[in-house]
């Protein structure tokens, strides 16, 4: 009977353990074939614990020694449900990290405490049961909202990292909960430092890793969110700017910008000179939209400015007179079009603002065109 108690803990943890896995995985057959699959097993595995017992008292004297057996359960889980190894390995070692952090807690306890009338099994045992009940809740929401998550969405190589990184920590638990058990033993005091170290280093790694995905990201961002040539903002923010604006219900004026005859300045002077063309444009107007708005290049000779409710009709006013020759150069600036959206009185989505004010750009470019030998800046030509 004493031999069966020493088991009980362990087979709580086990059980908690599969339970995890089991629900963290994708198992390949039915729920109950699954069951009684790991059931026969866990049979097995517990006849043989009992006879070790029997055979070599120290494996149930609070060690740990038992967690060697607890390890088989990756043969019938890799069986059993479909997920790569590294998944299930991560999974299983994160778990048992959790279980067995508690099983050397309530042993140290149980030794501390030690109650009249109750053997060190039951104690342990006791104390495990609770403070599952006080911690299984929150491991359980973490492993399932978070843990997973990083593992169905981290790089191969990181995986790689963390799945060791969660081997290790298992290790340090084993190591340290060894060094307690066996105090006069001076060689699980230096594994349990040397594994602290190795620890500390995939720790290290992982981080290292998770710094230099952050920098890759960082470049894409600003592939993505900045124009190279103009630093202006592109067509992505300004659809998350004016989105949010939108959504706060904050009244403003979408102008549409599109340079006039463009490709006749890069045709006639190069591509270089349009280059400049365009960071001239840039400069001229972002010096007079200042911190009122938002100004963003959307494609090649494209822009928008986003500007707030009030001062448009001056605004519009002041870009439009610009200088009619670039700085340091003979090349004439040939004006631009636009057309304004404004909400909510236009639209209240992006595209819908986007579109009023396209429409009204041609308008004004048509227009434009039709006015024999004009030449306005500001106006299509």
């Amino acid at each position: 009977m004493g031999d069966i108690v020493i088991m009980l803990a362990p087979l709580e943890m086990l059980l908690v353990n599969l339970y995890v896995i089991h629900r963290c995985s994708n198992r390949k057959y039915s729920s109950s074939r699954t069951c009684l699959s790991m059931g026969l097993f866990i049979c097995v595995i517990m006849y043989i614990s009992l006879l070790i017992v029997q055979y070599v008292p120290d494996f149930g004297s609070g060690n740990g020694l038992f967690i060697f057996c607890g390890f088989l359960f990756i043969l019938p889980i890799k069986m059993l449900y479909r997920a790569p190894c590294v998944k299930i390995i991560a999974i299983a070692c994160f778990s048992w990290t959790y279980t067995f952090l508690l099983f050397a807690l309530s042993v140290r306890i149980g030794y501390a405490v030690s109650i009249p009338g109750i053997s060190i099994s039951s104690t342990v045992l006791l104390l495990q049961t609770l403070l599952y009940i006080a911690t299984f809740k929150a491991f359980y929401g973490m492993i399932k909202t978070k843990f997973l998550y990083i593992l169905e969405h981290i790089e191969k190589d990181k995986a790689v990292t963390l799945m060791w990184l969660n081997i290790v920590w298992f290790w340090m638990v084993f190591i340290f909960n060894l060094s307690y058990s066996y105090p006069g033993i001076f060689l699980f005091q230096i594994l349990s430092f040397f594994t602290l170290s190795i620890c500390i280093l995939i720790s290290f790694r992982y981080m290292y890793l998770q710094v230099t995905s952050g920098e890759k990201i960082q470049k894409l961002e600003k592939i993505v969110y900045h124009d190279e040539l103009t630093q202006l903002r592109t067509r992505v923010v300004l659809s998350r700017d004016a989105e949010d604006l939108i959504k706060r219900n904050i009244p403003f004026h979408l102008i549409f910008i599109d340079l006039n005859n463009f490709k006749s300045v890069n045709d006639r002077y190069g591509h270089m000179a349009g280059d400049q063309y365009l960071t001239f444009f840039t400069h001229e107007i972002k010096q007079r939209l200042g911190n009122r708005g938002g100004f963003y290049r959307i494609a090649g000779d494209e822009f928008v400015c986003i500007f707030p409710e009030k001062g448009l009709t001056a605004f519009l006013k002041d870009i439009t007179v610009l200088p009619q020759t670039m700085p340091g150069s003979h090349v004439k600036f040939l004006g631009f079009s636009y057309g304004v959206a404004s909400f909510p009185d236009d639209g209240n989505t992006v595209q819908v603002l986007m579109d009023f004010a396209d429409l009204h750009m041609y308008e004004m470019k048509l227009s434009a065109r039709l006015l024999r030998g004009a030449d306005v800046t500001g106006v299509a030509t």
